[in-house]
């Protein structure tokens, strides 16, 4: 039996692929999470009422939690990866 969403005017992971690899190109190729993030904001053209949905206790937004997923995939099917950090 198929689980039923909480948010229906959420997207799912999946449909957020195609605007984070836009994201990313409109941002010349890279960027960090809050910049990737606000860019496909911009693209999804989303409400406030569904940036501001709470995930859980943590402190994030739904929106922040779906966009985890989006680029934790695009990783693992070899289209994103983690630019290299400088260690100080």
């Amino acid at each position: 039996m198929a689980r039923t969403r909480k948010h229906q005017r959420l997207p799912k992971f999946t449909d957020l692929f195609v605007p984070v690899v836009q994201a990313l190109i409109d941002l010349g190729g890279s960027g960090n999470i809050e910049e990737i993030n606000e860019r496909v904001y911009e693209i999804t053209n989303l409400s406030e009422d569904v940036l501001n949905i709470p995930h859980g206790k943590d402190g994030r937004t739904e929106i922040e939690y779906q966009l985890a997923w989006t680029r934790t995939y695009l990783k693992k099917y070899g289209l994103l990866e983690n630019s290299a950090r400088e260690l100080s």
